[in-house]
């Protein structure tokens, strides 16, 4: 499938000229000595926390990192390939509050999450169990990480997201993949897990981000370097100098990465976008955000690096026209443009601060159109059909031909919550409102969940360690 896209070659080179400049003259702000000694050992110019980065570093680190790589869940079965023409779809992150249109808004409980964990392993679109998917109000901040991987880990068996608040989190995450696995050592062959770290625009790290990206590296655990530059507030307010931001950014991550453990996969993510003037608050549904998308996917294939952009993002309050006509142009931008990691793909609602069980069936609904489009078609002799155009032609019949009936099952799409018959059968049938029938649909997947096998003294070991967590 040919991708879309803004920019040239000469394009891109010109940007990059820009990023090595910036790097290079202005630098980026590492406030962590343990990533500065580092740096500074690679080749880098280190002046109190800030590191300028010779262009040779950068290019250098990049070429190191991989174009490809997997990630395994503790199911064999469960294995999920990040970059080259692979797009892989997650669903909601970061959420305190929680949305379903029976309870209405509410502060988001532990329960909540295994909820969107149990809808996460049961999602036949979403092959990765995100992060917080909502904020466990009710548990100590010490303590959320491990409790959410400790669901992660007893509903799924798919590979999941780890913990990214400091090194501690990192350490935690990594211990009880260790746990799982049998060892560090086979973690590290067979990493079940990736994290989302993220920068501090502008041009700087957070303290506790370095940390627990160093502890990842060093085992050569993925990550993804990411930010999120808001055009106007953040970064400059045109959108090709918020990218150079948003490159040099990332790359400064890379050449972290790679200079802590040379081959570590990284991927080259973001989710910037625009800043809403009239508020000075972030635009989660703009169309900059898709414009983002496309450019920054770009930078990532011009480095040869998987790419994480886009999702199903939206400005919306509530499960309504707008919540879906933004978040699929943010789908479809990802879709038709090469991106590899879709984090914020299901259950999005008011610019990240609502997780929605409603909306997460209706984002998996698009995602599975989406995945359809991304599919693309192939012109061979046997798929334009010749013959079967003449003969079904002939007697004006095409439904019932043989090689309909042979075909139509892989062809074509079939939604799983859109209505596509009648009119009259939608009468016939109560009217059904799109939202109710998301609702019945998660509750009902939720009543029928099985978890996978989770040895039970392997559980209680894993119980155990979490519940030794000290909470200050």
């Amino acid at each position: 499938m040919a991708l879309f896209q803004y920019f040239s070659r000469n394009d891109l080179e010109q940007v990059h000229a820009t990023v090595l400049r910036l790097m290079n003259e202005v630098g980026v702000r590492f406030p962590h000595d343990p990533a500065l000694q580092v740096l500074k050992k690679a080749g880098c110019r280190v002046d109190a926390d800030r590191v300028r980065f010779p262009a040779n570093i950068v290019e250098e680190a990049v070429r190191k990192a991989p174009a490809k790589f997997t990630i395994y869940g503790r199911n064999p079965e469960q294995k999920v390939e990040i970059g080259g023409d692979n797009v892989v779809f997650l669903p909601c992150s970061g959420a305190p509050i929680v949305e379903d249109i029976k309870q209405g808004r509410r502060d988001a409980t532990l329960e909540d999450l295994i909820r969107f964990i149990k809808l996460n392993h049961t999602s036949k679109v979403l092959p990765i169990i995100g992060g917080p998917m909502v904020e466990p109000n009710g548990v100590p901040t010490a303590r959320r990480t491990a409790e959410r991987i400790f669901a992660a880990m007893k509903y799924s068996d798919k590979p999941f997201m780890g913990g990214v608040l400091g090194k501690e989190e990192a350490r935690r995450t990594i211990d009880m993949a260790a746990m799982v696995l049998g060892s560090e050592k086979a973690l590290a062959e067979r990493p079940p897990c990736i994290s989302l770290l993220g920068t501090a625009p502008p041009l700087a790290w957070d303290c506790n981000t370095l940390a627990a990206m160093m502890e990842y590296t060093s085992l050569g655990v993925p990550v993804l370097c990411n930010t999120m530059a808001i055009a106007g507030m953040t970064a400059p307010v045109t959108l090709e100098s918020s990218l150079v931001i948003h490159t040099a950014e990332v790359l400064s991550g890379v050449t972290l990465a790679q200079s802590v453990r040379e081959g570590t996969p990284v991927v080259f993510s973001g989710a910037s976008s625009c800043a809403n003037l009239r508020d000075g608050l972030m635009a989660a549904g703009a169309p900059e955000l898709g414009i983002f998308t496309v450019a920054a996917t770009q930078m990532g294939r011009f480095y040869n690096l998987p790419v994480r952009a886009g999702g199903a993002s939206t400005d919306s309050k509530m499960v309504d026209v707008q919540a879906g006509y933004e978040s699929m142009s943010n789908l479809l931008m990802s879709t038709l443009d090469g991106v590899n990691f879709v984090l914020l793909s299901a259950g999005v609602l008011d610019s990240y601060m609502v997780s929605s069980f409603e909306k997460f069936i209706v984002d998996e609904e698009m995602i599975g159109m989406c995945l359809r489009i991304r599919r693309g078609e192939q012109i061979t002799a046997e798929r334009l059909a010749y013959d079967v155009i003449v003969e079904g032609a002939e007697k004006c019949d095409f439904l019932g031909h043989p090689h309909t009936l042979e075909n139509f099952r892989t062809e074509l799409h079939d939604p799983a919550l859109s209505f596509r018959s009648s009119y009259f059968k939608w009468v016939e049938k109560g009217r059904p409102d799109i939202l109710e029938t998301a609702h019945r649909k998660w509750n009902q997947r939720l009543s029928d969940f099985q978890a996978p096998d989770l040895p039970p003294e392997l559980e209680k070991d894993l119980r155990k360690y979490v519940d030794n967590i000290t909470c200050g």
